[in-house]
């Protein structure tokens, strides 16, 4: 018996990695507004993002600390990691997006 592909599987075949080094570990990572994991999930060894090439929006948010926002611009089997330690402040000294998806 030989295995049969699924054609609706759809892998990247190239990818770009992306790790994380940010502090606190439990921040939540949003990868152009979606929740993809927390900060822990994408550090370390063996552990990244795999995103395909091209221009993502990535935005790591705690409760309690200021977001970190940022743009990225992934080139083909590019290796980038982010670090940064989130600034404890309150949700009044955050931008206004955080704001306006709080109010809802």
């Amino acid at each position: 018996m030989t295995m049969q592909k699924d054609p609706a599987a759809q892998f990247p075949t190239v990818t770009s990695q992306v790790k994380l080094q940010v502090t606190p570990e439990r921040a939540a990572v949003f990868v152009d507004d979606g929740f993809v994991g927390t900060v822990h999930e994408f550090g370390g060894v063996g552990r990244a993002m795999l995103l395909s090439p091209g221009k993502y929006r990535v935005k790591i948010a705690l409760p309690g600390y200021q977001a970190f926002d940022t743009e990225i611009n992934l080139l083909p089997k590019q290796k980038i990691t982010i670090k940064t330690d989130l600034v404890p402040g309150s949700i009044t000294q955050a931008g206004p997006s955080i704001k306006k998806d709080e109010s809802r």
